[in-house]
């Protein structure tokens, strides 16, 4: 009798969890293309109405925004949305993640085709590489002052006025290693004293946008 209800148990947790996975909610593809066009619209400052759609079903932490459990508790699976606008096949020129449970962006990157540097900016770039050949002092203080405007567009673009505890690059490579070239490309951790923490990829010295991730929400 013992051995029918522990069975009987486990056959109801198996169908709860398969009605649980059919009927979790998805906000579908109209939706996460409105939601993510005006991702992008608001990051990249750009003003973009068409927009292709895929929807997929990825493995990801269950700790994740959509995560759904059902089996191994270390692993997790959620649908996502993939919303591209693209020049062409080969050229894409911005994408947007977004979640399809939630309906909430989590990236959103586009294409450094994209970026015009003014003549000022130019100026400047070319100035930098003629003075220095190699990562040096110069190249530091840029790098500084790169992160500086990325705390700032975080702040007046996602996170009015919130308080930044900590911006780090995310990587431990040498940057003297780099091969130097009129503009340069860096990636920083943003932490904000919520717990929130973003990703940023941002271009020296026009000190543009080119990609913004959420790796963990408070």
């Amino acid at each position: 009798m013992k051995r029918k209800l522990v069975l009987l148990t486990a056959i109801i947790l198996t169908v709860s969890l398969a009605l649980t996975a059919c009927g979790q909610k998805d906000i579908g593809e109209a939706k996460a293309k409105e939601i993510g066009l005006a991702y992008i619209n608001n990051v990249f400052d750009t003003n973009q109405t068409e927009a292709t759609v895929q929807r997929y079903v990825e493995e990801c932490l269950p700790e994740d925004d959509g995560a759904l459990v059902t089996g191994d508790p270390s692993i997790g699976t959620r649908v996502v949305y993939y919303v591209r606008v693209a020049k062409s096949e080969t050229q894409p020129l911005y994408e947007a993640g977004v979640v399809g449970s939630s309906g909430n962006p989590y990236y959103a990157i586009q294409g450094e085709i994209n970026l015009v540097l003014t003549d000022e900016q130019k100026a400047k770039a070319n100035t930098l590489f003629a003075e220095e050949k190699t990562w040096g002092e110069k190249h530091d203080a840029a790098l500084t002052e790169l992160k500086e405007a990325g705390i700032q567009w975080m702040r007046e673009k996602i996170k009015s006025n919130a308080s930044v505890l900590l911006a780090a690059s995310t990587g431990d490579y040498p940057h003297e290693n780099m091969n130097i070239t009129t503009t340069f490309v860096d990636s920083f951790y943003v932490v904000f004293r919520d717990g929130t923490i973003y990703r940023i990829r941002m271009q020296w010295p026009s000190m543009q946008i080119l990609g913004i991730s959420v790796e963990h929400e408070s």
